[in-house]
């Protein structure tokens, strides 16, 4: 059993095409290969974290329900486009912020990196910034910051293992723009066999 994270699908959002530079043709086209994507990666017995913006749900919670639902989530870190979500009214938990442990580190999670508090000195994840990865790259080392929106992970929920290899193998003042970069720079083998 693994714990994977991942955020920003926004599910059902023609915005997010354009705004994001995602290359789709459509939202069914969008939606049908995020929904592949995650299909492919998670297993049944895995434990996925959604840390926000399943989709932009902005009548009554029933979309992001909906959708985080067909990603069979475990739990819900709240987006700004998750705003209409009533906690009560989910079948999964759907919280603000938490704290994930993996291996000897501690991971302070939440949607915008506004978020963390100021005096966290441990790493943080976050998503929200899906189309400034030059100032909120996959990988700050320095800054112990780690942005998990979709575009940055090609679409594909990442592991907590996965991150922890590519921490263990990143020097201080690394820098990924994506996961892209970062297999590419740190070399695939070096990252584990999860990835």
């Amino acid at each position: 059993m693994s714990r994977y994270i991942i955020s920003d699908h926004h599910f059902g959002r023609l915005q997010i095409i354009e705004d994001t530079d995602r290359s789709f043709d459509s939202i069914t086209e969008m939606n049908r290969v995020l929904l592949n994507r995650h299909y492919r990666t998670v297993g049944e017995d895995d434990t996925i974290i959604h840390l926000g913006d399943v989709a932009t749900d902005t009548r009554d919670g029933s979309e992001t329900i909906a959708f985080f639902n067909h990603l069979d989530g475990d739990m819900l870190i709240r987006g700004d486009h998750d705003a209409s979500l009533d906690a009560a009214d989910a079948p999964f938990p759907v919280v603000q912020s938490c704290i994930l442990e993996h291996g000897e580190r501690r991971f302070y999670c939440t949607h915008q990196p506004e978020t963390i508090p100021p005096d966290w000195d441990e790493w943080a994840i976050h998503g929200y910034v899906c189309d400034n990865p030059e100032d909120f790259p996959f990988i700050a080392y320095d800054d112990r910051r780690i942005n998990v929106s979709s575009e940055l992970l090609n679409y594909r929920p990442i592991t907590l293992k996965t991150l922890e290899h590519i921490l263990d193998c990143c020097s201080p003042g690394s820098r990924f723009r994506d996961i892209t970069a970062a297999r590419a720079t740190l070399g695939e083998h070096r990252l584990g066999n999860d990835t």
